[in-house]
């Protein structure tokens, strides 16, 4: 423990009363040092002088040394804390306690008989002389501290601790003391200043955020305008390349244009011209932006000048026409130029069309209506004479017509008697066993039933040909329907021919003319039977799917040539390999027709000496004609 201060104010006067020798050999360093810049010149003067001690700065960095530091210093390299190479942390309390005081009083400070101990165990007295040097450099102060050996008999006093050295550490606590109380209220003051600072900061960052929040609202604002920037850019971009485009084509146009136009604005300077205009002009590359009416013509057509002026003026077109010099006749269309956001004309546009040829064919087109005026008076009355032709047609045929009727009706009545007749006397025959008779009466039959086939064809022709038939629709049973033409026809065949009949599908109505569907179905067969030999096989079938009525005849009789069949539905046409064989060439233009009138087809194939198939097909449910 330390003593109490009033021996603390002994020790420091004591302590004035200094080692005269050393005082006087620090004095000496000091003078010989001359501050640290001069050491390294005066390190041997201060050797020679006996001197061993070292120069540190305020924080006890070694900066040099001079004289053999090792009898009072740790040897060990790279080590520059004082501090550290002191022996015992005791002694490194006191020479810092020492340090302090020195610095803090501008004076020199003597430490007296401390015990240090060596490297190899001694003990010895030590005597340490610490004085500030004198440095301009506030900031950068430094010491020489100097050692010296006290020559003394008797370990007692070598284990005596001096007093002045525990005053100078009290004094030194002390003072460490008093700067700890002043750093602490400067502490203070210098945290109310942090508290006061951390509020202006606070209000600043508030300030910042606030700055920060308008800058982010005007950086979004600034990225809208940049990006309407960048849409106007882009539009600017697309207008470009559109404007160049256009210019392109309106460069290609007048490149390309073989008529010849040119382009002058309201002062009459000239902004365009086509290549084919150099013809009827005197014009160069070098003339654009020249006057119009500097550049002479090679056509003669004085009023270009005065036309220009005119369509500027009044901004409608002007078509005039023009010779050249070599003859040709050249339509001049002189047209206003009017731009979008304009109401007058901005310039115009001069065409020079070629029409010489069409000059000349006005002239052969002219010659040609004179012609033509002649020829429609011809025309005109020859139309007449077709006219008068074809109401004396239409009197014919309406004749024929009234002598078809009639003699249809008029011939039935006998024919019906000869039949009659014939029948009588046929089996008035067969019960007097008289063929010879019975055979004329047979013929008689037959050439009966032909003509009466033949009166039948030509009164449906009629029918046809007026448009008098209107068929009505009805349901019936078409097995039945079939079964009975087949029984009927049956008895009409010649020797050992056969009529096989079958159905097949599932169902027996359909919705269909009865009357027109028998005289087609009829006439089918009775070709059937015709056109086949003797013991042949005729086939007539039925058929009914989901959709559609299906009715096929067939033979194995002498087919129809390939160069006959586009025509075979044609009136009054017959094949070629028919032979004897009696008939009109009516029937299968009458089934086609009476077909159709169902809303049906028909269709055939056939090949030469293998026979022939018709197939009729009809919808299964009747279609309703509006």
């Amino acid at each position: 423990m330390f003593e109490r201060k009033s021996v603390v104010r002994d020790n420091i006067l004591a302590t004035a009363y200094l080692n005269q020798t050393a005082v006087e050999e620090s004095k000496s360093a000091i003078a010989a040092l001359g501050g640290i810049t001069g050491y390294d010149s005066q390190t041997a003067v201060l050797e020679a002088a006996g001197l061993c001690g070292i120069c540190t700065d305020e924080h006890l960095k070694v900066l040099k040394s001079f004289g053999d530091t090792t009898t009072y210093l740790k040897n060990e390299n790279f080590v520059f804390a004082l501090i550290d190479l002191l022996p015992g942390k005791k002694m490194s309390g006191i020479v810092r306690s020492g340090a302090h005081e020195a610095l803090k009083t501008s004076r020199p400070v003597m430490l007296r008989e401390l015990d240090f101990g060596t490297d190899t165990g001694n003990q010895q007295s030590v005597n340490i002389m610490i004085s500030p040097l004198a440095s301009g450099n506030v900031a950068n102060r430094q010491l020489l501290i100097l050692f010296s050996t006290n020559k003394r008999n008797g370990k007692e006093k070598l284990l005596r601790p001096a007093k002045n050295n525990r005053q100078l550490a009290q004094l030194h606590l002390n003072s460490l003391e008093q700067e700890l109380a002043e750093t602490k209220s400067k502490l203070q003051g210098a945290f109310g200043l942090i508290n006061s600072s951390n509020e202006n900061i606070q209000s600043f960052n508030e300030e910042l955020q606030s700055a920060n929040e308008e800058m982010h609202s005007t950086n979004e604002e600034l990225q809208s305008v940049n990006e309407e920037l960048q849409t106007i850019n882009w539009q600017q971009h697309q207008a470009n390349s559109e404007l160049a485009e256009t210019n392109d084509d309106l460069n290609n146009y007048f490149l390309s244009n073989t008529n010849g136009q040119l382009f002058v604005d309201r002062n009459l300077l000239l902004k365009r011209f086509s290549p084919a205009v150099l013809k009827h002009i005197n014009l160069r590359d070098s003339d654009i932006g020249r006057s119009l009416t500097h550049i002479t013509t090679n056509i003669k057509f004085q009023t270009i000048i005065a036309d220009i002026r005119q369509v500027l003026l009044e901004g409608k077109a002007i078509t005039r026409e023009a010779e050249s010099m070599d003859g040709k006749i050249y339509q001049v269309m002189t047209m206003p130029y009017i731009r979008q956001d304009a109401e007058k004309a901005d310039g115009a546009i001069i065409s020079f069309y070629d029409i010489t040829e069409l000059k000349k064919l006005l002239a052969a087109l002219d010659i040609s209506n004179r012609s033509l005026t002649a020829s429609v008076a011809a025309i005109e009355l020859s139309r007449e004479t077709v006219r008068e032709s074809l109401e004396k047609e239409k009197l014919l045929n309406v004749m024929k017509s009234r002598f078809v009727s009639m003699a249809s009706h008029e011939f039935k009545t006998p024919l019906t008697a000869i039949q009659l007749a014939a029948g009588l006397i046929g089996k008035m025959a067969m019960e007097l066993d008289h063929p010879i008779i019975s055979k004329y009466t047979q013929t008689i039959k037959n050439a009966a039933k032909n003509l009466t086939d033949i009166l039948n064809d030509f009164l449906s022709m009629e029918l046809l040909e007026t448009g008098s038939i209107d068929p009505i629709m009805t349901e019936f049973d078409v097995v039945r329907f079939a079964e009975d033409i087949a029984e009927d026809m049956q008895a009409l065949t010649s020797e050992n021919q056969q009529i096989n009949y079958r159905h097949t599908g599932k169902g027996r109505l359909v919705t269909l003319n009865p009357s027109l569907l028998k005289n087609s179905v009829i006439n089918l067969v009775s070709n059937a039977i015709k056109y086949s030999g003797p013991d042949s096989v005729i086939v007539f079938n039925t058929r009914i799917t989901s959709r559609n009525f299906v009715i096929t005849i067939s033979d194995n009789g002498i087919g129809i040539p390939k160069e006959d069949q586009k025509h075979l539905f044609e009136a009054f046409f017959r094949a070629q390999n028919i032979g004897n064989i009696p008939g009109t060439g009516l029937g299968l233009n009458i089934v086609t027709r009476y077909t159709a009138l169902m809303n049906g087809l028909i269709k055939f194939k056939s090949e030469v000496n293998e026979g022939t198939t018709f197939t009729l097909t009809f919808p299964r449910k009747p279609v309703v004609s509006a």
